[in-house]
């Protein structure tokens, strides 16, 4: 995955919306051998279990019953594009549901890794539109029983659901970096 990403709300793919509050839209992305690929954004009608009115956010490939594949790598051509074609499209969730905040989780820790190099990247141009939070909880633990990973150990703050607001380049140990990250309009 590319990890140096430029948002740019201004060079976005063009998304089709299929419901009024922009919970569930797609669009059609360019993969490095050429080929179009239809990703879907799809933003949950339920909150969080552990963290009150926020909303996951969840983006990938569309599979055949349309059901998203956030789970598979892809080579795109353009990542800076894809990246800001669905942050704006969270964007405009925002702004639709300004009670709301919206929730992305990394489906590995490469992933997670990748999303905060992303919001530190752009954390001056994504600060201008919302407020950034990273959370660690028991998500951490079931990776590391998965993962059979034993140099990122955990301790009780693991298991708490405890938003804070990101900074740019707050130092955070490779081990303890946020797993999910909450983004809110600023009012």
């Amino acid at each position: 995955m590319a990890l140096n990403i430029k948002i740019d709300f201004n060079d976005c793919y063009p998304v089709r919306t299929l419901n009024e509050n922009f919970s569930l839209s797609f669009f059609n992305s360019t993969l490095q051998t050429g080929e179009k690929i239809p990703i879907g954004i799809n933003i949950s009608d339920e909150p969080h279990p552990l963290i009150p009115n926020v909303y996951n956010l969840a983006f990938g490939p569309l599979k055949a019953n349309n059901q998203i594949d956030d789970k598979v790598k892809l080579y795109h051509q353009d990542h800076s594009k894809l990246f800001s074609t669905i942050v704006f499209t969270g964007l405009s969730f925002l702004r639709s549901n300004r009670e709301k905040f919206l929730g992305i989780d990394g489906s590995n820790n490469a992933r997670t890794y990748m999303y905060y190099r992303c919001i530190q990247n752009n954390y001056e141009y994504l600060k201008q539109f919302m407020n950034i939070y990273g959370v660690n909880y028991y998500i951490r633990i079931l990776r590391k029983i998965k993962e059979e990973d034993d140099c990122f150990p955990f301790d009780e703050e693991d298991i708490k659901a405890l938003p804070q607001t990101i900074v740019r380049h707050l130092p955070i140990k490779h081990e303890k970096l946020h797993n999910y990250f909450i983004f809110n309009l600023i009012q």
